[in-house]
């Protein structure tokens, strides 16, 4: 009777298992898949993939690695040990033959090949479907800041390989060493690799199991890292941002993840989940998988320190989670995360496929673009993020001010200090010979006072880059909801300033401007042309 009993529990249709439960069962599961999916599906949003595009093309004009930056003209001629190169070549193969929606797709199925071993992790201790299912809703709202097309994805795919593997106790010095071989050419995450087989030999140490098979796979793999064609030089990179200025200041993904950013806050919820979650089983005295957790606390202590580490926590508590809970809370836990991953994106941003351009400057880099004969001499300060797309927009020959490599880190608190007033900007110009900038559009004012003939004095909000970018030197030739580009004046011929300068026109400064034309001081005619001008040249910017 009991062996019946065991056999017929299973069946579906078995009258004890109410029939509404296994529908209800059935739809959560069906909206965890759609809510992973709809992860995958997001628009290319990172500014990194041009440069990377870039350097792809240099490697392929040159079948060479790159040794030097030749990019830009602050650090040109600077060793640079390109870590992605092989990710890098392959996306430049993609982009030539699909374009950017070659890219999109790509990224899609990298996405889910990251997922694929970590679910089969999940199949290999016995969870249910619908576990599964929630496990990958939980995964990919946690690793919704790097759902995109990133070097990343590759360290995450053999980061799920390597921790199924580690699980099931399978360990070979050759594997080691073929895997690595092929991750150290693709991403700079195959550390992550030598983290998890640290802590698993360190696990199995201490509970008095033998751990020859991993340090025997762990030594094919150090030998394999040295397959690349930078030797040990590849290992330099880490100590250059180890002991180099921190860019968690200034670059948001390398910060740490916060409520404030909606595509981060599925993450920092599970951090809190999973913290919580495993103070309850402590104070229980309840057995965890105990290399799981370590990988989990390891990482997860990561991710708190920088977002940049979200996706590797991810991976390790999908698995954990479902381990350890049985279906009801776990699903419960990852569909009320995942449940935020598409709300606050989808209502604040408005997509554009197959990338969303919030960080970058696609109009104003056309505009540079078309103006390349007068401008293309220039050295012309651009914003950290927009680097990349005029690296391989504007082709090879010009010269961005910096991008988004691991070589300018140390230019990010000069830019930054660089706004904190006229003098400072001033200074930072004539230290890095500046013939004029490409920068984004602050929303910050200040007021200044007009004295009137009577003597009145009357104060009137202005712009900060009408106080930064004084007339007499700087020429505004050219603005959208996003940048502004200002030129030197004694850098640019004479004719073109003039069929390009807005004298009356300038972003943000509708105050004085209503007050010059209430006192008749701005040619009416003159205003009207530049406003003609202005839609023409955005029209021209639409991508």
């Amino acid at each position: 009777m009991h062996g019946l009993h065991q056999v017929r529990a299973r069946d579906p249709s078995d009258p004890i298992i109410p029939k509404g439960s296994v529908a209800l069962k059935g739809g959560v599961r069906a909206w965890a898949y759609a809510l992973a999916l709809f992860v995958l599906a997001f628009p290319l949003f990172n500014p990194d993939v041009f440069w990377h595009l870039a350097a792809g093309r240099w490697i392929w004009a040159h079948h060479a690695v790159p040794r030097a930056d030749s990019f830009s003209f602050t650090r040109e001629g600077a060793p640079w040990i390109d870590f992605e190169w092989l990710t890098q070549a392959l996306w430049f193969v993609v982009q030539s033959v699909a374009g950017l929606w070659g890219l999109w797709a790509l990224k899609v199925v990298l996405m889910a090949a990251a997922f694929f071993p970590i679910d089969g992790l999940l199949r290999d201790k016995g969870a249910t479907p619908l576990a599964r299912a929630a496990a990958a809703a939980l995964w990919s709202g946690a690793a919704l800041g790097v759902a995109d097309v990133r070097p990343d994805l590759a360290s995450l795919i053999f980061f799920g390989v390597l921790l199924r593997r580690l699980e099931a106790g399978r360990a070979s010095f050759r594997f080691g060493f073929v895997l690595f071989a092929l991750w150290c050419n693709l991403h700079a995450g195959f550390v992550f690799g030598f983290a998890l087989y640290a802590l698993y030999a360190a696990v199995s140490m201490r509970r008095g199991r033998d751990t020859t098979a991993v340090a025997s796979e762990a030594a094919g793999a150090a030998l394999g890292c040295l397959l690349n064609p930078y030797g040990w030089g590849l290992f330099s990179v880490y100590f250059a941002h180890a002991s180099g200025p921190s860019v968690k200041r200034y670059v948001m993904e390398w910060a740490p993840p916060t409520w404030r950013h909606s595509f981060q806050i599925p993450l920092v919820a599970l951090l809190f989940a999973a913290l919580a979650a495993l103070a309850v089983r402590l104070s229980r005295r309840r057995r965890m998988p105990a290399e799981l957790t370590a990988a989990t606390a390891l990482f997860g202590a990561a991710a708190a320190f920088s977002a940049r580490f979200g996706g590797f926590f991810a991976s390790s508590v999908a698995a954990l989670a479902f381990c350890v809970f049985p279906d009801p809370p776990a699903v419960a836990v990852a569909l009320g995360l995942a449940v935020l991953t598409p709300m606050i994106p989808v209502f604040q941003n408005r997509w554009t496929y197959p990338f969303h351009s919030n960080y970058v400057a696609r109009r104003a880099v056309t505009f540079v673009a078309c103006q390349k004969a007068t401008l293309g001499g220039l050295r012309l300060f651009n914003q950290y993020e927009w680097g990349g797309d005029m690296d391989w927009r504007l082709g090879p020959g010009w010269r961005v001010f910096d991008d988004g490599r691991y070589l300018f880190a140390g230019l990010l608190a000069q830019t930054q200090g660089a706004l904190e007033s006229p003098r400072s900007l001033d200074e930072f110009a004539s230290r890095w010979r500046l013939d004029g900038f490409l920068i984004a559009d602050y929303p910050s004012k200040a007021e200044t006072v007009r004295i009137e003939s009577d003597g009145t004095r009357r104060e009137i909000p202005r712009p900060w880059h009408i106080l930064f970018f004084p007339r007499q030197r700087w020429a505004l030739v050219y603005w959208d909801d996003q940048a502004l580009l200002y030129v030197d004046r004694a850098k640019v011929p004479a004719d073109w300033l003039a069929a390009h300068e807005y004298r009356w026109r300038h972003p943000g400064d509708d105050a004085a401007l209503s007050d010059a034309l209430a006192h008749d001081e701005v040619p009416r005619a003159a205003l009207a042309a530049e406003d003609a001008r202005h839609a023409a040249e955005l029209a021209a910017g639409v991508y």
